[in-house]
């Protein structure tokens, strides 16, 4: 269940509310969204999108807006905007919407926010929390625990069926670069290597593997 109490989001009593989401923005996000070509208007049209369409889209959604440079906390408003207001955000269901508004406030240097939102993103799968583990340490700067996650992710190996699936997305998305050992290592191991590898280094850097050589 994705913990709402330990983010800055009142889910229960604002979803459904889309009319005047825009409007509740503070005047810092609106402007943030506005800089990053999200007027009222595209903002209204996001959150009306379900959720596959809005994290899971590559070419639309959020992401478009967070992968422009210096665009990645008005991606953040936009994801946090989608867990407060969507009628379609499902709390009991989440998916990895919350995970990517920390990606994108860590990516902006807001790693407190963010923490709080990578710990809110926990599911039941042992290799995922790890993951989270390993980042969180990551920006706590705890190397001993982000070594120790990253030990016991190792030994997670996937399973045949896992292997096979993650063939068929390479398949099915031939647009798609997914780092070497993908179909092979547990999941989410090379990102939490490249953290370690570049651990003196900020968030976005370490996580992109702009500074891996």
């Amino acid at each position: 269940m994705f913990n709402a109490l330990a983010v800055t989001v009142a889910l229960a009593a604002q979803q459904g509310d889309t009319g005047d989401a825009y409007a509740q923005l503070g005047p810092d996000a609106r402007e943030r969204l506005m800089a990053c070509e999200v007027d009222a208007e595209r903002f209204d049209a996001l959150m009306a999108l379900d959720p596959q369409s809005f994290d899971q889209d590559f070419s639309g959604g959020w992401r478009p807006v967070g992968d422009e440079p210096g665009c990645e906390r008005a991606a953040a408003d936009l994801l946090i905007a989608y867990m407060d207001h969507s009628p379609h955000f499902n709390p009991e269901q989440p998916g990895v919407i919350g995970w990517h508004a920390g990606q994108m406030l860590a990516m902006s240097d807001e790693p407190e926010q963010a923490i709080a939102y990578f710990d809110a993103a926990r599911f039941s799968t042992a290799d995922w929390n790890l993951y989270v583990d390993a980042t969180i340490a990551f920006l706590q700067r705890d190397r001993a625990a982000a070594e120790a996650a990253r030990a016991e992710l190792a030994t997670m190996t996937p399973s045949e069926e896992e292997m096979a699936s993650r063939r068929q997305f390479l398949a099915e998305n031939p647009h798609i670069t997914m780092p070497q050992g993908f179909v092979e290592q547990p999941q989410n191991l090379g990102v939490v290597d490249r953290l370690l590898t570049c651990w003196d280094r900020p968030y976005a850097e370490a996580y992109s593997s702009q500074c891996e050589s």
